[in-house]
Order: structure tokens, then sequence, then C-alpha cells
């Protein structure tokens, strides 16, 4: 038996790069999970597993105590349809992709897919004859989880399947889940590589807040921060965000009382597009963002000229 001697493992799971702030330090697994211990240890258990799995493959060398690999993955959304299916070539795909399991209580074993099926469209689109890719698996497999991924939350999922002979449209909402972001250091240089990067972030970083305390007399008003630099922060009830020092470029919608454009009921009738503001963020500093009303182009209400995002102060503040 093959022993793994000396690789020391360091990982760390944030709730994704534009997590709420708290107040406190960048969020780990362990304090997302301080009621949960049985959680923890579980993520511990099946990270040696994958280690061991590595480890007797031969895929971390003939020296793994020697290796030194940094991995990050950003914040995504996957969708686990739990399908395996035979891709291995076009040939075999030539009538559909051949389902060989369904993984317990994924989406394909909740819409009823079976081991034996033969999966020939989704959502309409037809996994027949789609020949194969550069290193010779079939197109199907690519196509299918294409198709899926795009889907939104709630979506309707439609598979096709012929089994036995007999055609059958399986039917059921699709669902995603978050996955947080990931921080893995593998080797005897991983502790100290992530101390490190503790280090940087805890004085690198600084907050974007929509809260409203612009002064009216300036004609500033509260705003709505849609996404960060492409991603929607969270939760909704949190009005400031922990972000990396530098520049940001977030999308805005204006939260301007009706009452206060003096057009009366005229006003209720705007065109409330989002505009996008850059924004550089001082290491800690907090800027604060708030929307304009411009009275000078108060009745451009359809083109969204009677308003503009502003970062309107910049505050210090310790960050973490």
């Amino acid at each position: 038996m093959f022993r793994v001697i000396g690789l020391s493992v360091l990982a760390s799971v944030s709730v994704g790069a534009l997590a709420a702030d708290s107040g406190g330090s960048p969020t780990t697994l362990a304090a997302v999970n301080a009621v949960s211990p049985a959680t923890v240890q579980r993520v511990r258990e099946e990270m040696h597993q994958m280690l061991m799995r590595l480890a007797t493959s031969g895929a971390l060398g003939s020296h793994p105590e020697q290796v030194n690999l940094q991995i990050e993955e950003p914040e995504q959304r996957s969708i686990n349809l739990g399908l395996l299916v035979d891709a291995t070539s076009a040939v075999n795909a030539r009538d559909g992709l051949r389902v060989l399991g369904a993984t317990p209580g994924s989406t394909a074993e909740q819409l009823g897919v079976h081991a034996g099926d033969v999966l020939v469209a989704v959502n309409g689109r037809s996994l027949r004859d789609l020949g194969a890719d550069d290193h010779g698996r079939a197109l199907a497999a690519a196509t299918l989880r294409s198709d899926i991924e795009t889907l939104p939350d709630g979506a309707s999922l439609q598979l096709d399947v012929v089994r036995g002979g007999t055609h059958l449209a399986l039917n059921g909402p699709i669902q995603g889940v978050t996955l947080p972001a990931v921080r893995l250091g593998l080797g005897a240089a991983a502790p100290a590589a992530a101390e490190q990067s503790a280090a940087a972030a805890s004085v690198s970083c600084g907050r974007i807040s929509m809260q409203d305390l612009a002064p009216r007399q300036q004609a500033l008003y509260g705003a709505l921060i849609l996404t960060i630099d492409g991603i929607t922060p969270g939760p909704h009830t949190v009005k400031k965000f922990r972000v990396t020092a530098g520049t940001h470029q977030l999308e805005v919608a204006e939260r301007i009382p009706t009452s206060a454009m003096g057009l009366g009921e005229i006003a209720a009738l705007r065109s409330t597009k989002l505009k996008t503001l850059t924004v550089n963020v001082p290491a800690n500093t907090t800027v604060m963002i708030a929307a304009r009303f411009n009275h000078d182009r108060s009745t451009r209400l359809n083109d969204g000229g009677y308003w503009d995002p502003v970062a309107w102060k910049e505050i210090p503040e310790s960050c973490p």
C-alpha cells in the first residue's frame, strides 16, 4: 500500500470574493460552519480520500511529499445533473447518449432517468449523430452539458429518452447550486503561502457602501448596487460589501423618491435603466455610492439622463 508522507494540505473556502461585510476577518469554512463541526470533518475526510487517490495513482509524482501546488477557484454556479453517460466515442453516441447510471438524489434520478436509457434530445435539441470533438469524445455529451448549464434556476428541463424501444419525455425543473470560492495549497509551502495571502488581504481590501447617507442638499439620493465586477453581491439585506483594493465596475440603479423630482405623477413613469460606475477603492477605505438627480435634465425620463451614479465620499476604515 502506498503511504502518503509529509503531504501538508491547507484549504480555505470563502463565501465568495464579494461576501457581505460583517466587520470581521475574511470568512473561512470553519467560520461559516462554526455550528456544524460535522461538516468540517466531512470536508477533511473527503479531501483526504481525494489526496489518497491522487497519490496512489501517481498523479502527485514519485515524491508526493515534495509537491508544491496552489489552486484558486472563484465562486461558481453549478448544476448537478448526476448522469454518467458513455461519451467515449462518436460511434457509441450515434443514436444518442447511453446512460450508465444516475447519482442518487441528483436531478437525473428525480426526473426518472434509468441506467440503460438512451438520451436522444435535451429540451427539443437532438443528441443524435453529433460527431466527435478533437479528442474523439462524443460531442453529444458537451452539447447536453452546455444546454443545461445555461438554464436558470427553476427552468423546465425535458430529456427525451428511449427505454426498451419506447420513447419517453422526462420533465422537471432544474436547480443550480452556488459553490463557494476555493483556495487550495498542496505541499510544505502551503501554510506559509496562506499566511502571506491572509496578511496581504488584511491590508489590501476596502469596502463599497450603498447606505443612504448622502446629503439631499447636493441632490444626492439612495442607490442600489446590482453587481460588482459582474457578480451579484449578497445577501440583499446588506448595504456594505468588502472588496479588494483597486478599481471595480458597478451596475447601479437609482432610488430617487418620485416626490423629490418635482415633476408630479409623470416622474413615476420614468425608465429605470441601470448605469455603470467605475470606482477606485483605496485600501482601508469605504467608498459611498449614491444617485445624483440632475435638475437640468429632469425631463429626460426615457433615456435615464435625469440621474447619474456617483461615488460621493470616501471614509477611512480599517479592513478587514
